[in-house]
């Protein structure tokens, strides 16, 4: 998974794809994850440090604490697809999840909790 800042300024994303290739064609399509809000970057150039593929993007949908789906063409050649997290937190010590806030653990001696079965 690879983690973005919620930020319109140029990010640099590094991939291990699967052809290396130095191109200036790339096609990126990025899918935000429930809104399915959707943009495309075309023209981007690619250039290889390493073992990895390194990619200049510019966003304008990216918002805090979302997940997105991506996917970067040479033409009709896939190249890599992966999630995207975006999330304005730098510190890499700690661990992120998607179900902050969002999941209640239920005890099973709460009374207020009632099962009826059939």
């Amino acid at each position: 998974m690879i983690r973005l800042l919620p930020s319109t300024g140029t990010q640099t994303i590094s991939i291990v794809p699967r052809e290396y290739t130095e191109a200036s064609d790339l096609e990126l399509s990025i899918r935000e994850d429930g809104t399915r809000k959707k943009e495309t970057l075309e023209a981007l150039t690619s250039t290889i440090n390493g073992n990895f593929l390194d990619i200049e993007c510019t966003f304008s949908i990216l918002s805090e604490e979302s997940s997105y789906s991506i996917e970067i063409k040479q033409g009709d050649t896939l190249l890599y697809r992966d999630k995207v997290y975006c999330t304005s937190k730098t510190d890499t010590t700690i661990s992120h999840t998607l179900n902050t806030d969002e999941y209640n653990q239920h005890d099973s001696e709460t009374e207020e909790q009632q099962y009826i079965i059939i």
